[in-house]
């Protein structure tokens, strides 16, 4: 069993690889096979086909980053705490490694089909189901501690983590080793500062007065 382990490990390795350097519509198999160092054969005793292969590299790669979110927002007492988790790891790991959101936002992750990215959507949800869940837990919870107001939490819980992502991701890509801790740092704390207050203006008792 453990050697099955490592060749599946091996192969789902060698394409990432492949899909990182050449797109999903330019990978091949053969490809796949060769910097895995297998026969084209093996990889169909594994995979069913090149689309079934990409949605395990995405799986792995999204259940690893999203296992350890869980692990550092899991003890957190704190909304401001898991947002400063969650904020700060995004950073760190766009920083450090390929990590493979990168790879599906900037273009390559549009050449499949809608089929494959129905799959693709349903697998980051399921990988991410309970990381919503405490985000979404600790919004309810602000809510009846008259922190937050009456909103659609499970909306947001999904929401956030995809807004932080993706503002990280740009960041990453455009500054690069230019985007500095301090830099960093200060955009954390005005994306926890947006994501708590928002950008309406509140009223003497609180409530909301913008009207758009």
């Amino acid at each position: 069993m453990a050697r099955l382990k490592d060749k599946e490990e091996t192969i789902l390795n060698a394409a990432f690889e492949v899909f990182r350097k050449n797109g999903f519509t330019n990978a091949s198999m053969k490809d796949i096979a060769a910097e895995a160092g297998l026969g084209k054969g093996t990889l169909y005793e594994y995979f069913q086909n090149k689309e079934d292969l990409f949605i395990q590299v995405a799986k792995a790669e999204t259940s690893q980053f999203f296992a350890e979110i869980n692990r550092r927002i899991s003890d957190k007492l704190s909304l401001r705490e898991i947002l400063n988790e969650i904020i700060k790891f995004t950073q760190e790991t766009l920083e450090e490694t390929e990590f493979f959101f990168k790879f599906m936002l900037f273009g390559k992750f549009f050449e499949m089909d809608c089929e494959v990215k129905q799959k693709l959507y349903e697998m980051i949800l399921s990988s991410r189901e309970e990381s919503v869940n405490i985000l979404r837990g600790n919004f309810e919870k602000g809510v009846a501690d008259g922190i937050l107001r009456e909103f659609d939490w499970e909306f947001a819980a999904n929401f956030i983590p995809e807004m932080i992502g993706a503002y990280c991701n740009f960041k990453a890509q455009i500054m690069g080793y230019c985007w500095t801790q301090q830099q960093k740092d200060i955009d954390r704390e005005k994306m926890i500062d947006f994501i708590l207050n928002g950008i309406a203006a509140k009223t003497n008792s609180g409530s909301d007065t913008c009207a758009v």
